[in-house]
C-alpha cells in the first residue's frame, strides 16, 4: 500500500473530502499525486479522496491507494506507449516491401504510429479510471482529531494552492466572504468570473 499524511480541509458531498498533504522531495513517489489539484511551487498540495469513515475537517488522516493498482496504472502509463512503438517498428520493418519503402523508414514511421495509439490507449484507460474512481486514494484511518483553526490557512479558489491568510500576496471580499490568493494574478482572474471558481 502507498500512503500519504494529511489534514481533511473540506468535505465534499459524495463521500469525499479534500486533504491537505506535505509534498516530498519528490511528488512522483506519492500514492495520491495522481489527483493532486496543485501544480505550483508551495510545499503543500491539495488531494480529493474517498471519506468512507467519516472524517472530519481539521482530521488528520492517512490516504492509502492499494500498491497493486499504483503498479498497474504506472504500467499503463508507461508501458503502453512503449508497446506500441515496438509492435509497430516491427510491422512496419515486415512491410516495408507491399509499401515500397526502405525497411528502416517503414519501421520508423510504423513504430510512431505505434506510439499515438499507444498513447490514445492510454489516455482512453486514463478517462475510464478517472470516471470509475479506481485510482482514487482513500481515507484509511484517522489518526487525529483537530479543528479548522490549527490549520491557519485557505485555500486559494482559483488553483487550490493553500495560503496563510496573515501574509496571502492578495485577498478579496465577494458576497461578505474574504478569498485569499497565491498571487495577484489568481485574484485578477477570481474577479473576472467568481462564478466559475465557486461551482
Amino acid at each position: 500500500m502507498s500512503e500519504e499524511r494529511g489534514i481533511v480541509i473540506k468535505l465534499i458531498r459524495d463521500g469525499m473530502a479534500d486533504v491537505m498533504t506535505e509534498k516530498g522531495g519528490g511528488c512522483e513517489t506519492c500514492g495520491a499525486s495522481h489527483s493532486c489539484h496543485a501544480f505550483g511551487t508551495g510545499n503543500r498540495m491539495i488531494t480529493r479522496a474517498r471519506n468512507r469513515i467519516g472524517a472530519r475537517v481539521g482530521d488528520q488522516v492517512t490516504l492509502s491507494l492499494g500498491s497493486g493498482l499504483f503498479v498497474k496504472s504506472a504500467a499503463v502509463v508507461y508501458l503502453l506507449p512503449i508497446a506500441g512503438f515496438i509492435i509497430g517498428a516491427a510491422v512496419g520493418a515486415s512491410l516495408h516491401d507491399p509499401i515500397g519503402i526502405g525497411e528502416r523508414t517503414s519501421a520508423v514511421l510504423f513504430g510512431l504510429g505505434g506510439l499515438g495509439i499507444g498513447f490514445l490507449i492510454t489516455v482512453m484507460i486514463s478517462r475510464w479510471t478517472a470516471v470509475t474512481g479506481i485510482l482514487t486514494p482513500e481515507i484509511a484511518r484517522i489518526t487525529g482529531r483537530g479543528g479548522r483553526d490549527r490549520l491557519n490557512t485557505a485555500v486559494d479558489p482559483v488553483c487550490n494552492m493553500l495560503v496563510d491568510p496573515a501574509t496571502a500576496p492578495a485577498s478579496l471580499e465577494y458576497r461578505g466572504k474574504t478569498y485569499y490568493f497565491c498571487n495577484p494574478g489568481c485574484k485578477q482572474a477570481f474577479a473576472r468570473d467568481p462564478g466559475k471558481y465557486l461551482g
